[in-house]
């Protein structure tokens, strides 16, 4: 035991010592309950000097007896903001992957089942920076990893400008595209919820609403671009543009800089605590040590493998699972609107004004339910089948319709149901597995949704080829959306077997 702890007990000791053998001269002013009381007082705010003087270690022990809050505000809405600005710049890239390369590879002739590879190959690599990303944020912290990743997506876009075949989009936006876009949007998520308590359902909202911002601002900004400057100068653009994520790295301050401390606290321990915390992350692990690059990497497989260990629960197989089904099958069907809406006669204006308007009744939806998720009388599995029913009809009645106006109200109804289920996509983590598995239950979830990249994607495409029609295309996404409705059906009962299964655990 450390000279700093013994001589907080003995402090206790003497003042249990004193109360107890002088409790004949208290009995008419103090009673033994308080007495008692008085003792239980000092064991939770009797700080020494020697404890305060101690290593980093024995400080964190002392002030992880206390509770600690979010700030719930403050420096929380500067992360919102910098989330927010890295979100619009990732939807960009990502989801206007059609009005970006759809004139670059029809002018090719390339096949749609290339086409589909290059587009959920992106999609695969961004999911697989899920499970890694706990892990890299408690080695490197918040705002290193998120630079890094923000000049590694400016460098993809840039490179994307000049390739000279649609193969090369694999490495240059799929690859290094996927990887940035991926990490700075998951941890864009999961960064949030930390600085937030009562008001975290309205910080998701604004997140989750600008989250589709690129998808409202990109399509008539790419399509003004590339009139202006051919696709070559408006990709060009484009990556210093998605460069300004920098800016939103810059406010990604690791929580225990910003924690509010409940119960008793001295000023000293504060300052001590703050000095701390400026060398800590933000997972609230020890700050990194001196390793070699081979102990760092197999610390990360070993952690991102013991993550997933979380799909022994039925209700994350349900979440991971209906995510990877309802991913591929709306970002898909949105990756191929350009596409479509081209085949039919339609311009690549009209194709960019139709994402817009799905994105702003995403967006508005987005605000509206997240701030709804506060309330008490909110319930998430509805808002999930509404959601992903909403999708599938839209999706089945965008085939049928063929004046621009329907096709408008069709995508901007098909967007309001996209807003209803990503409004709560992180939230619902939260609700049914608990803050403290948010993070594993992310990583299992992007993993899921990766294996669908790999095998909805390119068999989506493979049908066009095949069927010249991207009707039947269509048909096939909307069943895969309802197949996540489907499974959402047996959420109550994924529950009740969590909770007997655990009873059962415990009495073992």
């Amino acid at each position: 035991m450390s000279h700093g702890s013994t001589g907080s007990h003995s402090v206790k000791a003497q003042t249990y010592q004193y109360l107890t053998s002088n409790s004949e001269k208290y009995e008419n002013e103090l009673s033994l309950q308080e007495a008692d009381s008085k003792l239980q007082d000092v064991n939770e705010c009797e700080v020494s000097n020697e404890d305060i003087s101690g290593n980093g270690s024995e400080l964190r022990n002392e002030e992880a007896k206390k509770e600690k809050v979010e700030p719930d505000g403050g420096w929380g809405w500067m992360v919102v903001t910098g989330a927010s600005l890295i979100l619009v710049m990732v939807d960009t890239v990502g989801q206007c992957f059609g009005i970006i390369f759809s004139t670059f590879l029809s002018e090719l002739q390339t096949p749609s089942t290339i086409t589909a590879l290059i587009f959920n190959m992106f999609g695969f690599t961004w999911c697989m920076t899920g499970p890694v990303l706990g892990p890299l944020v408690s080695e490197f912290g918040w705002r290193k990893v998120t630079f890094v990743s923000s000049i590694m997506l400016s460098f993809s876009t840039i490179a994307s400008a000049f390739v000279p075949s649609p193969w090369a989009l694999l490495f240059t936006y799929s690859f290094l595209g996927g990887i940035g876009c991926g990490i700075l949007s998951n941890i864009s998520y999961t960064i949030v919820p930390y600085y937030f308590r009562k008001r975290r359902g309205l910080a998701n909202g604004i997140i989750m609403s600008w989250d589709c911002g690129g998808q409202l601002l990109g399509p008539p900004l790419i399509y003004f671009l590339q009139s202006e400057y051919a696709f070559s100068g408006a990709t060009l653009i484009l990556g210093g543009i998605v460069l300004h994520c920098c800016l939103g790295a810059a406010v990604f301050h690791p929580i225990e800089w910003h924690l509010k401390s409940q119960g008793c606290e001295t000023e000293n321990i504060g300052k001590v605590h703050e000095r701390v915390g400026e060398s800590c992350h933000s997972s609230g692990r020890p700050p990194k040590f001196s390793k070699c690059q081979w102990e760092i990497l197999t610390g990360l497989i070993h952690s991102s493998i013991a993550d997933l260990c979380i799909l022994r629960s039925a209700r994350a197989v349900i979440i991971a699972t209906s995510a990877a089904l309802i991913f591929n099958g709306y970002l898909n069907f949105l990756a191929f609107v350009p596409f479509a809406m081209q085949d039919s006669g339609f311009s690549l204006e009209n194709a960019a004004w139709c994402v817009s308007v799905s994105a702003i009744c995403n967006m508005l939806t987005r605000i509206i339910v997240s701030t709804l998720s506060d309330t008490r009388f909110f319930n998430f599995r509805t808002c999930y089948l509404m959601g992903s029913l909403t999708i599938t009809i839209t999706m089945i009645a965008f085939i049928h319709v063929r004046d621009i106006m329907w096709v408008t109200v069709v995508m901007g109804v098909w967007g309001c149901g996209v807003g209803a289920f990503m409004s709560i996509f992180n939230l619902v983590m939260v609700h049914y597995m608990g803050l403290k598995n948010f993070m594993a239950m992310l990583g299992a979830t992007m993993l899921c949704i990766a294996g669908g990249y790999l095998t909805i994607g390119p068999f989506i495409g493979y049908i066009h080829d095949v069927t010249g029609r991207y009707e039947i295309t269509t048909c096939v996404l909307a069943s895969t959306v309802f197949c996540s409705f489907f499974l959402w059906l047996f959420m109550p009962a994924a529950s009740t077997y969590d909770t007997r299964r655990s009873v059962v655990e415990n009495v073992i």
